[in-house]
Parts: structure tokens; sequence; C-alpha cells
């Protein structure tokens, strides 16, 4: 009971002190009137417009409103809170606070707002309160602000936020706080704090700190210019496909009938029907021989004569099978003159459209018959 009762004299102490303080804004309110005639009475004599002085004036009648305004809802505040009632009176000291920052109304709002638990913001209020105390103040009650911060001080932390760049907007977990620079520290609930900051054109820069009860943490915050994109190429057409022109090593022919194809077919289907002439005359004359040669055999030894193996028997055996492979090679030599003959006029009529073989063909004539060799490649 003793404690509270202490308690509830040393806010009595605190209201009165801060009443007294406060009805000198009030006064100096009440002689703004003269001050305000004052100077638009110089801007006529300095030659200035009429609506220069006009607009000043108003600015200055505008800022004087808001000052009686801020003096009313402190005053009504005081009376609130005299009366218990503290929600009430908070909300009359933010009005206040909203219209005027001073001093007294900073003290009487954070005096509220400890009361109520607010303590971050209690905090930021008796710090603004410290800061901006006059020289001339009542010693008394810088003091019980001192000990009111102190107090407060050790069950929050505090960041003091320092960026590269001015104008970024920084947020708390996700909550804006203000924009860079900060001139003074920043008072958040002990616990994890995510910071960010954002500015126009630049990346953003994050730092999460752990801050705990009473202690200052700093958070360094380099916002880097955003990197303009490469602009993008022109695109580039599909390469067109050309079909490969055909070699002329491959015998193909691509231009017509060429003459000289023409001359060398034509002239080995006529080598190939010469030579199976000379063939055919070849082979009749061995089958004359071989006939010459049964005549004698049969004249001279009956229709049994080569019954018993002899040379001359031999010797007819032999004319008989080079007969044979002689009318084979006219066989062949004659299709193969033919085949080359047939590829050569079926050239001359349709070549040149398309890639064709290449053919070579060429007579063989030996001691024991002939032939027509084809090379080419379907």
């Amino acid at each position: 009971m003793k404690a509270r009762a202490r308690r509830a004299r040393a806010a009595g102490w605190l209201v009165l002190v801060v009443g007294a303080v406060a009805a000198a804004p009030a006064a100096r309110a009440q002689g703004a009137s003269p001050v305000v005639q004052a100077a638009g009475t110089s801007a006529q004599a300095t030659g200035a417009s009429p609506q220069e002085g006009t607009a000043g004036a108003q600015a200055s009648a505008e800022v004087a409103q808001r000052s009686r305004d801020a003096d009313a809802a402190f005053a009504r505040g005081k009376e609130l809170y005299r009366l218990g009632k503290l929600d009430a009176a908070h909300e009359e000291y933010r009005k206040a606070w909203s219209l005027k920052q001073s001093y007294d109304i900073a003290a009487n709002l954070a005096n509220t707002e400890l009361q109520r638990g607010m303590k971050v913001e209690a905090a930021e209020h008796l710090a603004f309160c410290l800061r901006s105390f006059p020289a001339t103040g009542n010693p008394t009650q810088h003091e019980q602000v001192r000990a009111q911060f102190r107090a407060v001080r050790k069950e929050v932390g505090s960041i003091v936020v320092k960026a590269n760049v001015d104008g970024a907007e920084v947020s708390f977990n996700g909550t804006a706080v203000g924009r860079t620079p900060f001139p003074h520290e920043v008072f958040v609930k002990p616990g994890t704090v995510a910071v960010e900051a954002r500015l126009a054109g630049h990346e953003p820069a994050r730092v999460t700190l752990e801050v705990p009860a009473g202690e200052t943490y700093t958070a360094d915050l380099a916002l880097l210019p955003q990197e303009r994109p490469a602009p993008p190429a022109p695109p580039s057409l599909p390469p067109r496909a050309e079909a490969p022109a055909p070699s002329p090593s491959d015998g193909a022919d691509t231009g017509g009938p060429r003459p000289e194809v023409l001359i060398a077919g034509g002239a080995v289907a006529g080598v190939g029907v010469v030579a199976g002439v000379i063939l055919t005359v070849l082979a009749v004359g061995r089958d004359g021989d071989a006939d010459a040669q049964r005549e004698a055999l049969v004249r001279e030894g009956g229709a049994t004569a080569c019954a018993v193996d002899s040379p001359r028997c031999v010797a007819l055996r032999d004319t008989l099978e080079g007969a044979a492979d002689l009318k084979n090679a006219v066989l062949w030599t004659f299709v193969g003159a033919g085949a080359v003959g047939l590829a050569t006029g079926a050239y001359a009529l349709w070549g040149g459209g398309a890639p064709r073989p290449a053919v070579a063909a060429a007579p063989v004539v030996t001691a024991h018959g002939g032939a027509l060799v084809i090379r080419g490649a379907w």
C-alpha cells in the first residue's frame, strides 16, 4: 500500500509540473497575433506581393491554430488523467502529439503508455522528451523523466539503422518505421527483428538481428543499384537448307544427257556386238574342227572308236569344250552389248533429270573364249 501511495504521489507531481510548463506555450500562442501582423507589415515594406504576404499569414495562422488545438487536447488529457480515465487521457495525449511535438506532451504521453504496458512507445517518447528538454526546465521533472527512461530502457532493445543511401523505406518485421537516414536509435521489443530497406532502382537490403532487452544493435544496410537488363538480341533467321551439289566423281548426270556418256555407251555396245560376231565365228570354226575330228575317228575305228581312250579322242573332247565356251561367251557378249545399248538409249531419253548410276562395260577376249565385263553401281 505504501509503494502504491508513493507512485500515486509521484504521478500527481508529474502532472502538476507538466501542467505548469504547458501554460507557457498557451501564453505564447495568445501573443502570436502581433507577430503575424508585424510580419505582414514587413512584407509590404520590402515590396513583397500581396499574394505572398497573404499566403505567409495563412500559414502562420494554421500553425497557430494547430498549436491551440494541441494545447486544448493536452488540457483535456490532463483532466481525464486526473479523473482516472487512463485510456481516454492517452487518446487525447496522442491527438495533441499528432498536432505538435513538444517535450511536455511527450512526457505525459509516455507516462500513460507505461501504465498501459506500451514500453516501446514509452521509450520512444521519453527519449524525445530528454533530447528536447529545455535547459531552463524543471530539474526535478527532468530527473524523473530520466529515471523512467532508465527503467524502461532495460526492458526494450534498440536498433541503430545505417544505410548507404538516403530515402530508403525501412521496415521491422514487415512494419514500416521510417526512411533513411535515422537520426536516433529505434526501440523494439526484445527478440528476432528482420530489418529490410527498399528504394526504387535498388536491390532490397535485408538483415536479421537477435536483439536482447537493454542492448543496442546496428543494422548496416547496403542497397545496390539494380543491373539494367541487356537489350534483347535481334531474332536470328534460321539457316537456309541448301542441297549439296553432286560431285562430278559420283558419276551423276545433272545437266541433261552428256555427249561423252552417249558416245561411250554407243562405243561399248558396238564393241560388244563386234566381239560377239568374232566369238561367233570362232565358235563355228571350233564346231567345224570337232566335226572333222569325229568323222576321221569314225572312219578309222567305227562308231566305237573312242570307247577306249586315246590321244585323238582327248583332242576331240578339248575341241568340243572350246566350242561350248565360245558359244557361252557369244551369248553373254551379246547380252552385255544389248544391256549397254538399252542403258545408253534410256539415258539419251531421260538422262540428266536425276542422278543416275555410272556404268562401264568392256569386252574380254581370250584364247579359250570371250566375255563382256560390266562395272557400275546401282
